[in-house]
């Protein structure tokens, strides 16, 4: 929508003085039987109060993008892009919020994504100030922004996602400090109503451990690595109270989020009233929590996207168990403003990489179809319109990837998007978009080899296998880029378009053959070396031969650990399953060796680790990515090649050594699909639940079932 579309005739507004947090209010006339509407968008973040009442319990909004143009020149690379750009906007009836007579209005805005001038880790990413534009729509007249509308800088000395906030009470503006706010050019953009569920306090954990006070300072342990803030209670006015968040209170050798090496404090000082203090505009990633001043620690409210979780399993495997919940936990702790970020603490952004890499799992296993669809059109902004190119986090804020491991998610994402909902349409919509992404990798390829992406940029491969990365960032992206045109080719057959991708057909071919000239050993019978999975990744793309194969389940049988990056693990677990190599898939996920999930559990970890020792951030959910195999693996719920949405549903279980009980279900489009089974030697009593028909198949079994069915059978 164009302005005035969404708006009408409301002005954008600013605070003259107010570049961090300002307050805006404005007084009108109402009935109390008035019905009304406001459509209000607030950069970066807003909250919202109307007759002294917060209204929603909706935090973060509206939803991060890529807002507008901006000044990027002063970046950490060069990016010369022509992007797409849009804002969201939020409605909410507030007819019962309205009293008869004078009403007044009152919204506080904080910096969010939008003013994030402080961390230059990526460059300058600031798209401006904090600005504002709302219009009430009620019965008698609508009531609009404009310099009518009073304002003031308002009460935080501090507002910044990655250095915390400062909220100062004793300053809280009072009527007469308002003045009127200042008309501004509306943002360059094009506006929308937000679809992605608003981030919510979930839930509370009061059960907190206090472990002591050091050097003045009062030190608590959660219990888990979680997300969200801290809630304090002080009576004191004018006491200066902060709070600091870690993952880990210290350890030399660990150089993630401790409280040495962390940046985010939030600081208040209070006004001596009963009230509770928290952050505004804001989450933090953590387990620790250090309270240093007169303040009492209540509680810590943990915020994340609304997300809910719809599927469940258990198997008498530690191991796995600890998988599927630390997956679920630590995707949901990487769910903000409708972003699937990377961690919640340190970079906070939407890689694409991490994001493709994980999507079908948290498709599959939470309700978050809505949210993927949002991020679905970041990804899409983020393409540049000329080139193709696209970037390494959606929306775009920096940040540093590869050409196809990264960018690849303009295809990866879509294609899972339409295999798990069935939404045909965003398909076709996004396919021209994937057309133009593979000219562009193919105008940064030779010889049919991906060798770069942007000169003075980023052009990684695969990433962080436990020892110092050595696969090639070329042949990484070769395979990638040799699997992306046989995907879009599939595409172009689902759409009825096959015309528009048999050009790829030659380059399909002869990027397969100057991957096996540049990489492929007959004497060693592996790509590369199969340093760091190489050949898993290799196979899991449709290249290599039985003699590769062999050579890669000889090698993992006789080493049962993961010599894995980001990449390479998703790869070789997936390709394992597809060639009915189950067991050992089975054994590389539960293995209980020092690079293993079972390393990380053991180790007391609560979310999944950044890298496989731990030594980096504890809360990135890309290694958990493999979790969607407990579902389509293990408990066999899949779709027919020709599905989507689960029009065919195919319950295919995997037996395996080690595991002689499992459960679990998902909840599609089409219903719940719960599959369990008991397993005695060589006897197995299956228990399956579909909505509508399936069919079951096993070795020579192959039926069909409806409704809920117990099978009984030998494997």
């Amino acid at each position: 929508m164009t302005h005035n579309e969404m708006f009408g005739n409301a002005k954008w507004i600013d605070c003259p003085d107010g570049d961090i947090a300002p307050v805006f209010f404005k007084v009108f006339e109402s009935k109390k039987t008035d019905k009304a509407e406001i459509t209000v968008c607030g950069l970066g973040f807003f909250t919202l109060n109307l007759n002294g009442k917060k209204v929603s319990d909706d935090l973060l909004v509206p939803s991060a993008s890529c807002y507008s143009e901006r000044n990027m020149s002063d970046w950490g690379y060069p990016l010369f892009d022509d992007l797409g750009y849009r804002t969201y906007c939020v409605k909410y009836d507030i007819s019962a919020y309205l009293v008869e007579g004078k009403n007044t209005l009152e919204i506080i805005l904080g910096t969010g994504y939008y003013h994030q001038n402080l961390r230059q880790a990526e460059g300058n990413v600031d798209f401006g100030t904090p600005k504002l534009c709302f219009i009430i729509r009620k019965n008698e007249e609508d009531i609009i922004s404009d310099k009518t509308t009073l304002c003031n800088k308002g009460f935080f000395k501090r507002c910044n996602l990655y250095y915390g906030e400062f909220q100062d009470y004793t300053s809280v503006p009072k009527p007469e400090d308002f003045y009127p706010s200042r008309e501004i050019e509306p943002p360059k953009t094009d506006f929308y109503y937000q679809i992605a569920p608003s981030d919510k306090v979930i839930e509370s954990i009061s059960d907190i451990k206090y472990l002591g006070e050091f050097n003045g300072e009062k030190y608590y342990d959660c219990g888990i690595n979680t997300v969200g803030y801290a809630v304090l209670m002080c009576n004191t006015k004018g006491e200066h109270f902060t709070v600091s968040y870690a993952e880990e209170i210290g350890g030399e050798e660990y150089n993630g989020m401790h409280f040495d090496k962390s940046l985010f404090r939030d600081d208040f000082i209070a006004d001596g009233t009963e009230r509770e203090y928290h952050e505004m505009f804001g989450w933090q990633g953590f387990r620790y929590i250090k309270v240093k001043g007169n303040a009492e620690l209540v509680r810590i409210d943990v915020v994340h996207s609304d997300c809910k979780v719809t599927s469940g399993f258990e198997c008498d495997n530690d191991v796995l168990n600890w998988l599927y919940n630390t997956y679920i936990h630590t995707q949901l702790c990487n769910m903000h403003s409708g972003v699937p970020s990377d961690c919640p603490h340190r970079e906070r952004l939407g890689y694409t990489g991490d994001g493709q890499l994980c999507c079908e799992s948290a498709m599959l296993m939470l309700d978050s179809k809505d949210f993927y669809r949002k991020w679905l059109y970041d990804i899409a902004d983020c393409q540049c319109k000329r080139s193709g190119h696209v970037q390494h986090t959606a929306p775009l804020m920096g940040g540093g990837g590869g050409p196809c491991g990264w960018g690849g998610a303009i295809i990866i994402v879509p294609y899972t998007y339409y295999k798990i909902y069935g939404d045909k349409e965003l398909l076709a919509e996004f396919f021209p978009k994937m057309l133009k992404y593979l000219d562009y990798i193919e105008s940064r390829s030779y010889n049919g080899l991906v060798y770069i992406e942007e000169e003075g940029g980023w052009c990684l491969g695969d990433w962080l296998p436990p020892t110092p990365i050595k696969i090639p960032e070329t042949f990484v992206n070769s395979c990638l880029y040799y699997d992306f045109m046989k995907k879009v080719t599939d595409i172009s057959l689902i759409l009825g378009c096959k015309n528009k991708t048999d050009f790829l057909k030659e380059k399909i071919s002869a990027t397969g053959k100057a991957i096996d000239v540049a990489y492929y050993s007959f004497q060693q019978r592996a790509y590369c070396g199969d340093i760091n999975g190489a050949s898993g990744i290799a196979l899991n793309a449709g290249l290599g031969n039985e003699n590769v194969k062999n050579k890669v389940i000889e090698k993992y049988r006789e080493n049962c650990s993961f010599d894995t990056g980001i990449i390479a693990t998703e790869c070789l677990i997936g390709y394992l399953f597809s060639q009915g190599e189950g067991q050992l898939a089975f054994d590389l996920l539960s293995n209980t060796g020092d690079v293993s999930f079972d390393y990380m559990r053991r180790s007391g970890a609560t979310t999944i680790w950044e890298n496989w020792n731990g030594r980096s951030s504890r809360n990135h959910p890309m290694f958990g990515a493999v979790t969607k195999y407990l579902f389509t693996g293990f408990l066999g719920i899949n779709q027919s090649d020709s599905s989507c949405g689960f029009d065919e549903i195919v319950i295919s279980p995997v037996f395996v050594n080690g595991m002689n009980y499992a459960k679990g279900f998902i909840d599609t489009v089409k219903g719940r699909i719960e599959v369990s089974y008991t397993k005695h030697d060589n006897s197995v009593n299956l228990t399956v639940t579909v909505p509508g028909k399936a069919i079951f198949k096993y070795k020579n079994i192959n039926k069909e079932i409806s409704g809920k069915e117990i099978i009984k059978f030998e494997v």
